[in-house]
């Protein structure tokens, strides 16, 4: 009888352990859908002489200077998402923020050698330490393009493509979808960076519902004010 209840028990401890790996990954997935889905311009058709600019994300290589999974996830969004039928380029921007390593051109690199883009139709920004500069250090490269797409993680994708909105608008009205969410598509991926980004957006709106109490209260300074409404760009 006893042997049964254990048998049970541990039956019992599986089936609720699957439902919550599968739960946890739905809810991954769903999140990133449906950041690939937000915060573009009006809705335009590719033409003959466009010209497409894709912004690669940065992240940071290994100790030994190899790439990362999630670097390569972000590598390939990047190469499927610049037409090989029109006028484009790949930007890869990072700088060396946590080691010796150029996040750009590590990336950069990777994506000539192992995902065949010609080296003519990748560029580099090697200076950028957050995503809101990755943002703001390639905007140079994007004004003569006529179609804007930003690579990485569909979620930090989405942030990026805020952060366009708020430094320029005009650049932004060019957005157009990558080809960042596939479903099911490194998965394991799509977990922690779906829960990273989620942490960011509480804290944003978090900081954003608190900011003008704070201020009509005197508890902080403009200067306090402006910093926490910063902080939101230094990751």
């Amino acid at each position: 009888m006893g042997g049964k209840r254990r048998h049970g028990s541990a039956r019992f401890v599986a089936l609720a352990a699957a439902w919550t790996a599968t739960a946890v990954v739905a809810a991954a997935e769903y999140a990133h859908w449906r950041a690939s889905r937000q915060l573009f311009g009006p809705r335009r058709e590719a033409r003959a002489g466009d010209t497409d600019a894709v912004v690669v994300l940065g992240y940071p290589a290994a100790a030994d200077g190899r790439t990362r999974a999630l670097q390569r996830w972000r590598c390939r969004i990047g190469a499927r998402s610049l037409p090989p039928d029109r006028d484009g380029f790949l930007i890869f921007s990072g700088g060396a923020v946590h080691g010796p390593w150029v996040e750009a051109t590590v990336m950069a690199d990777y994506t000539r050698t192992h995902l065949g883009v010609p080296p003519e139709r990748v560029r580099t920004e090697t200076s950028a330490e957050t995503t809101w500069q990755n943002i703001e250090f390639t905007v140079p490269a994007l004004e003569r393009a006529d179609r804007i797409m930003i690579a990485s993680d569909p979620m930090h994708a989405a942030r990026a493509r805020r952060y366009l909105w708020a430094q320029r608008p005009d650049l932004a009205a060019r957005l157009v979808p990558a080809a960042d969410y596939r479903p099911l598509e490194r998965w394991w991926l799509k977990i922690p960076t779906a829960a990273h980004e989620s942490a960011a957006i509480s804290r944003r709106r978090a900081g954003a519902a608190a900011i003008p109490l704070l201020r009509r209260l005197g508890l902080i300074s403009e200067t306090a004010a402006a910093s926490m409404a910063a902080e939101d760009r230094d990751d």
